[in-house]
């Protein structure tokens, strides 16, 4: 979704590759966005947006393609992960729990503090558990589930009379 030259919005659709499971983690504390914001620099290098950039190219044919190797890799940052991690809690242990139990990478969801994991239909399971373990060793409970995704999108009905 984005606003062409015109002023006019432009939407497509980004392939979904069904092998590859979201995993989102909330846990049961909140991270004010204005916090979040903060911690960003104000200025990045060209060398850290031209990195992102690419990343994200990679991630959209990755999520078409399921290709594991390739989402590795795309889940990078050096925008806003490595400054907000920080701010929340256990993160690197919910991380590498992620990680160890088959998990691609993990992201922060916008702001935060919610967590989301790209993950195989194989180790969706494994993932789940892992993240919610990890976290309650923190003693931070978090609701952990593989998700859907909608491949439709927004739908109108009608109903006549």
């Amino acid at each position: 979704l984005f606003r062409s030259g015109g002023g006019s919005w432009q939407i497509c659709d980004i392939p979904w590759h069904p092998d590859i499971v979201p995993v989102v983690a909330i846990p049961d504390f909140e991270l004010s966005t204005a916090e979040a914001r903060r911690v960003l620099p104000t200025e990045y290098s060209r060398a850290d947006a031209i990195f992102n950039a690419a990343h994200l190219g990679l991630l959209v044919r990755a999520l078409a393609a399921g290709d594991r190797d390739w989402l590795r890799c795309a889940l990078q940052d050096k925008i806003h992960q490595p400054y907000r991690q920080s701010l929340i809690r256990g993160y690197e242990a919910v991380q590498q729990a992620a990680l160890n139990a088959g998990a691609c990478g993990m992201v922060i969801s916008g702001a935060g503090p919610t967590l989301l994991a790209l993950t195989d239909v194989t180790n969706a399971d494994a993932v789940e558990k892992a993240m919610a373990a990890a976290w309650m060793e923190f003693g931070v409970k978090a609701d952990v589930r593989a998700i859907a995704i909608d491949t439709q999108g927004s739908q109108v009905s009608t109903q006549l009379s």
